[in-house]
């Protein structure tokens, strides 16, 4: 059988990140006003807080604004998109109350005037997981079938952190299609326009149109999220995701908070 088209795009991903720097540039007329440390980094949408969410917390940061909500906090204007593009858009300038990254090593590339005002070095833990559209059309019954050549494999470009883990977690992999955040994987996958991609277990869960390829036991290289309060009306937040009532809403969309063992499954 001939091995499928080689992409290295495809419209999912363009469009994901063309939302990512619209919804940046809105932020960024309407919201940079002197915060209460007198820089650039406040908001103007009246008492909500903007907060940069790394893609891969897209299902669960609706719950936890709720969460937050009870117990009297403000309101969350949400930014998602890959970690790296919104660390980006930070040394741009973009102004945010609170940073949620799937990579802690990017608060330390934030400019002079952005560096973080306090730090959770660790709020929730993910792990990878091979999964398929929900019909499996290609037939997918192993890890020997992230060889395959007559499949269209699809995971995250290295410069996003489920890149990085892709690669350490499988090793080097015929690869069709390298998408700009593991969003524009799941979404490959759920329209059918890819049979096998590397997803995290919390979107397998996450998600009716796509299931897991195999029986995976947790196993690290794991993904650790970090929060970083950019303004003083941030703070709270952050010891906020340290609560018991975070952690369970957490716990409930299949995240950790403490990592999975290494190894292989």
């Amino acid at each position: 059988m001939n091995r499928p088209t080689r992409y290295t795009r495809k419209p999912t991903g363009t469009i994901f990140g063309l939302m990512t720097l619209l919804a940046v540039a809105l932020l960024a007329g309407s919201c940079s006003v002197p915060d209460g440390n007198g820089n650039g980094n406040g908001n103007a949408n009246g008492d909500r807080l903007t907060v940069f969410v790394a893609s891969s917390l897209t299902d669960v940061i609706g719950d936890l604004a709720t969460a937050w909500e009870s117990t009297g906090g403000s309101g969350l204007l949400e930014v998602v998109g890959g970690s790296n593009h919104l660390a980006a858009q930070l040394r741009d300038g973009a102004p945010a109350d609170v940073f949620l990254t799937a990579d802690a090593a990017l608060l330390k590339v934030l400019t002079s005037d952005r560096i973080p005002i306090a730090v959770l070095d660790r709020f929730a833990t993910n792990h990878l997981v091979a999964a398929v559209p929900i019909d499996d059309p290609a037939g997918i019954r192993g890890p020997a079938d992230l060889q395959r050549t007559d499949i269209i494999l699809v995971a995250c470009v290295s410069s996003v952190p489920c890149g990085d883990a892709t690669f350490e977690r499988y090793g080097d992999l015929p690869i069709d299609s390298y998408e700009p955040s593991v969003r524009a994987v799941v979404a490959r996958l759920a329209l059918g326009e890819a049979d096998l991609g590397i997803v995290y277990a919390t979107d397998v869960a996450a998600e009716p149109l796509i299931t897991a390829a195999w029986e995976e036991h947790p196993s690290c290289p794991c993904v650790t999220y970090a929060a970083a309060a950019l303004t003083e009306r941030g703070r709270p937040f952050l010891e906020f995701l340290e609560t018991d009532q975070a952690q369970e809403v957490l716990a409930t969309h299949g995240f950790n908070r403490e990592a999975a063992p290494w190894g292989s499954s």
